[in-house]
């Protein structure tokens, strides 16, 4: 797989600037580049994607993505997978006003703030975490504003959402996360970026080394469940003749 871009939003404290940067940076792109497929070819070849009926493609999944980031992350570079952040202000609530009454009020929080897929610690002391984003476009807007918040709270110094790029995308699981559709909201974040005190915010943009449209080459499996499964069944379903592409 190729790295192709880091775009950096804000960046409070100059961190760019350290050393400390450049080796969290280094160690992402290395466990980017070793995604490969088939496995052992040292470069990341997928399928292109094919039609099947009137509004279906085969496409390939993500899940075999996420999961060789995560091997090489974790057993290679020593991340921490699935870091649970306490964020302390999050339980206080700012005071809001209800309509027509005007009134003051604070929204009780009934959810959980979450995880971050990756976490690790400089050997200056600076929290770094990175979301691996192979889920839908909302998820990409939840772990960019989780990483903010996480920012903003002083709970980590570096925050990074790793993303498909729009050609990557489209030989992917339908309505994945890509930078194509995050674009228009970059400026947002680099706006409220001025608001936090120390630390960096980026998106780094992969994608595939090569394409083919050999029919004898696999696609990356897709998901059993949720909306890989029903979307599946509908390809399925309207696929000429019953066949699935394969």
């Amino acid at each position: 797989m190729k790295w192709l871009r880091t775009i950096v939003l804000f960046d409070q404290g100059m961190l760019a600037e350290t050393d400390d940067w450049r080796a969290v940076h280094e160690s992402l792109v290395r466990a980017v580049v070793s995604i490969d497929f088939p496995e052992g070819a040292k470069s990341l070849t997928l399928r292109k994607k094919t039609r099947l009926g009137k509004s279906q493609w085969r496409r390939n999944g993500v899940k075999y993505l996420r999961t060789r980031f995560l091997s090489h992350m974790v057993g290679s570079e020593g991340w921490t997978q699935e870091k649970q952040v306490a964020i302390e202000h999050l339980k206080l609530q700012p005071t809001l006003k209800t309509y027509p009454d005007l009134t003051d009020y604070q929204e009780p929080i009934t959810s959980g703030f979450g995880h971050f897929d990756f976490m690790t610690e400089t050997d200056s002391g600076r929290k770094v975490a990175i979301e691996w984003e192979t889920g839908n476009i909302s998820s990409s807007h939840r772990s960019m504003n989780k990483l903010y918040i996480a920012l903003s709270a002083g709970c980590i110094d570096a925050g990074i959402l790793i993303l498909p790029s729009r050609d990557l995308y489209q030989h992917l699981t339908d309505r994945i996360g890509n930078i194509g559709e995050l674009s228009p909201y970059l400026t947002m974040w680099k706006k409220i970026g001025a608001l936090v005190k120390y630390g960096l915010l980026a998106v780094a943009v992969v994608e595939q080394d090569a394409l083919t449209d050999n029919n004898n080459f696999p696609y990356l499996p897709t998901g059993s469940d949720g909306q890989a499964a029903q979307g599946q069944n509908k390809l399925l379903s309207e696929a000429p003749n019953g066949e699935d592409g394969e």
